[in-house]
């Protein structure tokens, strides 16, 4: 395999403020408008703009680091769930390939080196941060003002160049992290209210390159709203279908994203 000229990295993050309420859930509408879903891009070198996107061709694997997201080993079991079970639901609509890979300790956060050189046991770690304890704060989760959001969601995006290839990109690493202080701000699952399944799937949406809009009716609007049921609606579903298995592959070289499935 040819060496690489260059390799260079990107990070996106994206946080979702606190929760907030709305009147009744909001009616999905017939078709998807450019309010209704955003892709994050990025530009390479040679001034070409891409969708900043996973090779769909691969299997991306999750760890979990549920510590902090409930008080009893059962709840967190069942915070683990439906972590399982948002990433289940993206892939339905995406085409993407998850794979759960267990728990895991690890905390995304930059310290001399960034979050995502560190993380070489799943392409994807979801944890529960506690901000006020060393050791299990991070300093990816987002800020409103003087207080911490109730979660943040991000990945890691390489470019490279191998002789006279053009450029490519893919994103190889992506987290998500939630603030522990505001567990009892949503319920677990995902039915009726402001859910702990709607905060997933938000921040999930986040790691695989969906942006927030600023329609309401929409899963990726940046406040959690109360619904009847946490779902990606008709915009958020054609921003994953854009990100998924619709796309060609990237042939992703190892000497810029190791393969951890």
């Amino acid at each position: 395999m040819r060496k690489p000229t260059k390799v260079a990295s990107v990070l996106f993050v994206a946080a979702v403020s606190v929760v907030g309420f709305a009147a009744g859930p909001a009616a999905a509408p017939a078709s998807a408008s450019a309010s209704q879903y955003a892709l994050a891009t990025q530009t390479l070198p040679d001034g070409n703009k891409v969708v900043a996107r996973w090779n769909p061709c691969q299997t991306i694997t999750f760890q979990v680091n549920a510590r902090f997201a409930a008080g009893t080993p059962s709840q967190r079991r069942a915070a683990i769930k439906d972590v399982r079970a948002a990433f289940d639901r993206a892939a339905v609509v995406s085409g993407l390939t998850f794979r759960y890979a267990g728990t895991t300790t690890q905390m995304p956060t930059n310290t001399s080196t960034s979050w995502y050189n560190r993380q070489n046991s799943a392409e994807i770690v979801v944890a529960w941060a506690n901000q006020s304890k060393t050791g299990y704060k991070t300093n990816l989760l987002g800020r409103s003002g003087r207080n911490y959001v109730a979660g943040t969601g991000g990945y890691a995006f390489k470019y490279w160049k191998s002789g006279s290839d053009p450029w490519m990109g893919a994103s190889g690493r992506g987290f998500v992290v939630l603030n522990a202080a505001q567990n009892r701000s949503f319920k677990a699952g995902f039915g009726t209210g402001s859910t702990r399944g709607e905060l997933l799937m938000h921040e999930i949406g986040h790691s695989v390159g969906l942006m927030h809009v600023s329609s309401t009716s929409q899963l990726m609007y940046p406040t959690i709203l109360s619904r009847h049921t946490a779902t990606y609606s008709t915009g958020d579903r054609l921003g994953l279908e854009r990100l998924g298995t619709s796309n060609s592959c990237i042939s992703t070289p190892s000497f810029v994203w190791h393969d951890l499935s």
